[in-house]
C-alpha cells in the first residue's frame, strides 16, 4: 500500500467516524425534540426527517468503513454515490422544512395558557423565567375572569404595580427559540460540509485505488 493511498484511508476512517458521531447526535436531538416537544407540529417533520438521514447517514459510514478496509474500489465508489444523495437530501431538508420557531413558541405558550384556565398554574414557569405575563399579555387573566398570579411581576412582588410585566410570554419565547435558529444552521450547514469532505476523500480513495490496480495490470 502506497503512502498515499494509507493516507486517504486514515482519512476516510476518520471522516467516518465524525460522520457517525454527528448522525448519533442528530437522531438524539431530534428525538429529544420529539419527545419534549409532543404537541408541537412546527417540528414534528423537520424532525422526523433528521432522524431518517441521521439513520442513513449513521449506517452509510458503517458500509464506508467497510469499503474502505477490503479497498474496494465499487463499494467505495457506491459510498461515495451515497453520501453525496445524502448531502443533497439534507440541503433540501435545511432550505424546504426549517423548524419554524416562531410557531414552536407560540404552541408551547398556547398549551400552557390552556393549563393556566384550568388552574394548572401552568404558565408560571414561563412567567417567571422569561419576564413575561400571560398567553398575548397581562390582560389575558382578567379578560379570563382569572386574578393575575405572583409569577407576573418582578420577584412576584404583587404590591409593586410597576413591577407587573407588560409582554406575553408568546413574544417572549418567540425570541428565545428565534435565537436558536442561527445554531440550528450551523450545526445543520456542519453536517453538510462534513459529508461533503467524506465524499471528496472516498472520491479520491477510489481514484486512487484504481490508478494502483492499473499500475499492477501492466507490470
Amino acid at each position: 500500500m502506497s503512502c498515499g493511498t494509507k493516507t486517504l484511508k486514515v482519512s476516510s476512517f476518520v471522516l467516518d467516524f465524525l460522520c457517525c458521531v454527528l448522525a448519533a447526535l442528530t437522531i438524539a436531538a431530534c428525538s429529544y425534540a420529539l419527545i419534549a416537544f409532543s404537541h408541537s407540529m412546527a417540528i414534528r417533520v423537520p424532525c422526523i426527517l433528521g432522524i431518517a438521514l441521521g439513520a442513513l447517514l449513521f449506517l452509510s459510514t458503517i458500509f464506508g468503513c467497510i469499503a474502505a478496509l477490503r479497498e474496494s474500489i465499487r463499494m467505495t465508489w457506491i459510498y461515495a454515490a451515497i453520501m453525496l444523495a445524502l448531502v443533497f437530501g439534507q440541503i433540501t431538508v435545511i432550505f424546504a422544512q426549517p423548524i419554524n420557531f416562531e410557531l414552536l413558541a407560540n404552541e408551547t405558550i398556547y398549551d400552557a395558557w390552556q393549563g393556566q384556565l384550568y388552574h394548572r398554574g401552568s404558565m408560571s414557569y414561563y412567567e417567571i423565567k422569561y419576564h413575561c405575563c400571560g398567553q398575548t399579555g397581562p390582560a389575558d387573566y382578567p379578560d379570563s375572569g382569572l386574578r393575575t398570579p405572583p409569577s407576573c411581576y418582578l420577584n412576584q412582588n404583587v404590591t409593586v404595580s410597576t413591577d407587573l410585566y407588560t409582554v406575553g410570554c408568546d413574544q417572549k419565547l418567540a425570541q428565545v427559540f428565534i435565537k436558536g435558529t442561527r445554531w440550528e444552521r450551523i450545526s445543520d450547514w456542519s453536517v453538510v460540509g462534513v459529508e461533503l469532505l467524506t465524499v471528496i476523500i472516498a472520491g479520491l480513495l477510489a481514484i486512487t485505488l484504481q490508478n494502483a490496480q492499473r499500475r499492477r495490470l501492466y507490470r
